[in-house]
């Protein structure tokens, strides 16, 4: 009697997992709203990220701050690098994380050659850190 059971019990869940196609009926709204969000993407390619920032200057220290921006690229070239000017300051910001995590790990590696390397909250190019997965 209990092998009945069982036996019932399968036929009956490959009945149910064989079921063929299903189709979705969805509101037309939900569908616009979607292919917006696809234009607005393709508009600001930015998301919000992390970099690791390398250098820090006042703006009379333009040519120290490209020269720091040219010797890191020299020491690390596969990590982009930006340079950023909100008066009066010039940053070097490195790399596109979407995780503090991925970008901790990165910091790790430029800490030994620049001391005072730290992780900023930055705008990255999706684009960047979808190329490197």
């Amino acid at each position: 009697m209990k092998w009945i059971a069982v036996i019932l019990l399968a036929l009956n869940c490959i009945n149910s997992f064989g079921q063929g196609n299903v189709k979705i009926n969805q509101d037309q709204r939900i569908e616009n709203l979607s292919n917006r969000q696809i234009k607005n993407n393709k508009v600001d390619p930015k998301i919000e990220g992390f970099r690791v920032q390398i250098h820090f200057s006042n703006n009379q220290n333009r040519i120290a701050s490209e020269k720091v921006r040219a010797q890191f690229s020299n020491d690390f070239p596969d990590i982009k690098t930006y340079l950023e000017f909100k008066a009066p300051y010039y940053k070097i910001q490195a790399g596109d994380f979407i995780s503090k995590l991925d970008a901790f790990t990165v910091l790790k590696e430029i800490s030994k050659r620049y001391v005072g390397a730290y992780i900023v909250k930055a705008e990255v190019y999706f684009e960047e850190v979808h190329q490197k997965d």
